[in-house]
């Protein structure tokens, strides 16, 4: 075998084993075209750009292209914007999605008290957009997602027990899933957990992880971005490496590749090019810390350094020459993640969220524009200069998101 065949092949291997989470099958592909159809909760902007940056900073190898097929108000039969027919005619069958996300539920209530005749309307419609996404030649791998709670947890409630209905959706959507053998990610169940977890740490601070009862706020969606990338069989890991400080010998790695390691003046010093980004976390928000200390939100996100034989109490980790914290000789021997503290990684993988932000907003716009108000003049000339501008963010974007070598050191202070 050649050398570029070679290194051509252990870069399928290295997609394939990011993709992998406990020996589950990848969900996701180099190509896939993936469309996130939804309500409100999905035009919002925020899960669905998470899952983006979980896609691009992860899995930086591979080309996945996203639509947001959001829009509020709807429900499995459609809404203002057209009825379901309409919606998948306009929103989905341009893209030819290879892959559907669907979260629908939580105005099929109607928010009113439970009614098993709305309840029946529910199953029925779910099942005839279910038909519909099939039909045709190259029907779409879809992944159900069982809608988010009504919040009546962490403050009073406007609709009184609607979350009783919207679990009962829910828990349709997750019995399909199962029989109908769908890919499945319970976001119900994700944020349900959320919520119980906040109220008893902090019940002022819980009722802002969806403000309105309705929309999640920004931190929430992170933990249901984790819970979708989780679902596809995204690897938890963005490196991992083991040092043996005795000798300067690395002991295990993952993700992740080092060189030149020694130990020079009492400082050991290495060059290490993982093959992942961090999350763009912001680390020092206090939603992002309320919900990294009450969720597996951090378990999705580890890039782990364990450094054994070290002999000082206390040491400095730098990257680039920049301090990032200080650990004790304990911390290190046992393994500290680097996700949760900011570093040269974290900040680029900000810049791809960065140009994702823009890249929402400028699908909000195309929204208002080509949807919500289809008839203004000049509609046309805008959204292809949106969709131009888009294409070049989105090409931007994916360079941005390669990762680089950095230099690492650890001084004993």
């Amino acid at each position: 075998m050649t050398r570029k065949r070679f290194w051509a092949a252990a870069t399928v291997l290295l997609v394939i084993s990011a993709l992998r989470t406990h020996g589950q099958e990848p969900a996701l592909h180099d190509g896939d075209r993936i469309v996130f159809y939804g309500d409100s909760i999905t035009a919002q902007r925020l899960y669905t750009r998470f899952v983006e940056d979980f896609v691009l900073t992860r899995l930086p190898q591979i080309h996945v292209t996203f639509w947001n097929a959001g829009v509020p108000g709807d429900t499995v039969y459609g809404g203002y914007t057209g009825d379901m027919p309409v919606r998948l005619k306009r929103d989905v069958s341009p893209h030819q999605p290879t892959v559907i996300t669907i979260m629908l539920g939580m105005n099929d209530g109607y928010y009113m008290a439970f009614d098993q005749k709305y309840l029946e309307v529910y199953e029925q419609g779910y099942r005839k957009l279910l038909d519909a996404l099939r039909t045709g030649t190259a029907a779409p791998r879809v992944t159900l997602i069982s809608p988010t709670p009504y919040d009546e947890v962490t403050h009073g409630t406007e609709f009184y027990r609607y979350n009783d209905v919207v679990g009962r959706h829910a828990a349709f959507v997750k019995e399909l899933a199962a029989s109908s053998h769908y890919a499945f990610s319970d976001f119900n169940l994700a944020e349900t957990s959320l919520l119980d977890a906040g109220l008893r740490k902090d019940k002022s601070l819980a009722s802002l992880l969806v403000p309105d009862r309705i929309h999640p706020g920004e931190a929430s969606h992170w933990v249901m971005a984790a819970t979708l990338a989780r679902s596809w069989g995204i690897s938890p890991v963005v490196s991992s490496l083991e040092i043996d400080a005795t000798g300067a010998e690395p002991i295990a790695s993952e993700h992740t590749q080092i060189a030149d390691l020694k130990m020079q003046a009492d400082a050991l010093q290495w060059t290490q090019t993982d093959q992942a980004l961090p999350l763009p976390l912001p680390l020092d928000d206090g939603m992002i810390k309320f919900a990294l200390g009450i969720s597996d939100l951090a378990a999705m996100d580890r890039q782990m350094l364990k450094v054994k034989g070290l002999t000082a109490r206390r040491y400095s980790l730098s990257i680039d020459d920049r301090e990032v914290a200080s650990f004790t000789q304990e911390e290190l021997g046992s393994g500290v993640n680097l996700a949760l503290y900011s570093t040269p990684m974290e900040d680029q993988a900000k810049g791809v969220d960065g140009i994702e932000r823009k890249r929402a907003e400028l699908d909000e716009a195309r929204f208002i524009l080509a949807i919500e108000q289809p008839g203004v003049t000049g509609t046309q000339d805008v959204t292809h200069a949106i969709q131009l501008k888009d294409d070049a963010l989105a090409d931007e974007q994916r360079k941005a998101a390669q990762p680089k070598p950095h230099h690492f050191m650890l001084k004993p202070e």
